[in-house]
């Protein structure tokens, strides 16, 4: 293989070959090319783009790169490419877990200005999600589901990979995205994938055109690999959960566990049915509905409690989720006029939380910055009202503070809603 031939024929936006591409990937996991020549194939692939054999082919590489998980039973998972207050995966797990079907999540931590499954995790004091595999498996088998952390020995191409993208602005590349989550999915072993892909200002892909075209994309590499996958294109222009920041949004799981009405929980209700109707054959409307019922009756909160206390975990904020709501400084948002929200940017709230989390040390303090709004778009506010609640290990500026009203827009005319689904990809 000559990587200065491979470099020049994506330049001039040759497709490259199937071979070619394994090649590449295998000799830059062996450290074989350098970063710089791997650098320079990201950036023709940013700008030239990839077929769809070649994507393919790319996820394909990076999957055989490391270990692929295989079970003797059938398993179901969901995917998110990334949110603000997203914390759907701590409702649809349990509540999957609690209809019978195998949930085997792999979550990642935090990525850029997006919080993570796994750094939410640790508002359960002692939950492992480092488990071993053995672990792992034995608690899917007990009792349906587990959240843990995404192996070390998978996709290792994608990890190296991943890293120089971050460098190198081709983060937001469709084939490099499809192909790196693709490639982790498929080793993860499930039968059944839900892909949550997400635009706006809070997601790394920002127009739903993009989206669309990232959904469909991923879809066809999965079906191509064998596995039942749908995607759905959903809303980030607004935070998912009043709250923002990992005890805020574990808080609100937690509450729409007992059944508090969200958008959170309506999104979660959705997505669990829709994996739900997908791994089973039933309607839609059947899974919507067993759904429904496993969350209003305590089910899926119960099946909770039993995965966090299998993986070692505190369960008694599930019981007692103001608890998450503490700090050393609390500081509450007053509405300087009336109207309506109209918006709440995602992205602006996401930077407000996280330089926030600049100005503290450790994890645990970390963990308790955030903001609950007490309002969410569509509601009218007046003048006077506490609009949202910081909580903050450290002092809260004015500069700081005029970061989070920035994000909310409050007008005299209420604007229609935005639509939070927008689309459904089979």
């Amino acid at each position: 293989m000559y990587i200065y031939d491979i470099l020049e024929k994506k330049r001039a936006g040759k497709a490259l070959t199937d071979e070619e591409i394994r090649e590449v990937v295998k000799a830059y996991v062996a450290d074989e090319i350098t970063d710089a020549q791997m650098s320079a194939l990201l950036m023709a692939i940013c700008i030239n783009g990839m077929t769809t054999e070649e994507t393919i082919a790319l996820t394909k590489a990076m999957q055989a790169s490391g270990k692929t998980y295989k079970y003797d039973f059938k398993s179901v998972d969901k995917h998110s490419t990334g949110g603000v207050g997203d914390s759907t995966s701590l409702i649809l797990v349990p509540t999957l877990a609690a209809l019978g079907l195998k949930v085997t999540k792999m979550s990642g931590k935090s990525l850029g200005f997006t919080g993570g499954t796994i750094d939410k995790l640790k508002a359960f004091d002692g939950y492992n999600p480092e488990m071993s595999e053995k672990k792992y498996l034995d608690i899917v088998k007990s009792c349906g589901g587990v959240i843990i952390s995404q192996s070390s020995d998978i996709a290792l191409a994608d990890k190296k990979i991943y890293a120089l993208r971050d460098k190198t602005a081709t983060v937001e590349s469709i084939p490099l995205i499809a192909s790196s989550i693709m490639s982790k999915k498929l080793s993860c072993g499930a039968d059944s994938i839900l892909l949550d892909v997400k635009y706006g200002s809070g997601a790394l892909v920002k127009s739903v055109f993009d989206a669309g075209r990232l959904a469909r994309l991923m879809v066809k590499i999965g079906k191509k690999a064998g596995k039942k996958v749908n995607a759905v294109i959903t809303n980030m222009n607004t935070p998912l959960s009043y709250g923002v920041g990992c005890n805020m949004e574990v808080y609100c799981a937690i509450m729409a566990l007992h059944g508090k009405n969200s958008q959170l929980l309506e999104l979660s209700k959705y997505l669990s049915a829709k994996l739900h109707a997908m791994h089973t054959g039933a309607s839609y409307k059947k899974a919507y509905s067993l759904v429904s019922k496993a969350i209003s009756s305590g089910a899926s909160l119960n099946k909770m409690r039993e995965i966090i206390s299998l993986g070692g975990g505190d369960v008694s904020i599930l019981d007692k989720p103001e608890k998450l709501l503490v700090s050393d400084y609390v500081v509450k948002v007053i509405a300087d006029k009336s109207g309506y929200i109209n918006n709440i940017d995602a992205l602006k709230v996401a930077k407000f939380v996280n330089h926030l989390k600049d100005s503290v040390d450790t994890d645990k303090q970390k963990l308790r910055t955030g903001v609950m709004f007490n309002y969410a778009v569509g509601d009218k506010v007046n003048k006077g009202d506490e609009l949202a609640t910081v909580y903050s290990a450290s002092k809260v500026t004015p500069a700081q503070l005029k970061e989070l009203t920035d994000a909310v827009a409050v007008n005299k005319y209420k604007l229609p809603l935005f639509k939070l689904v927008v689309e459904a990809i089979k």
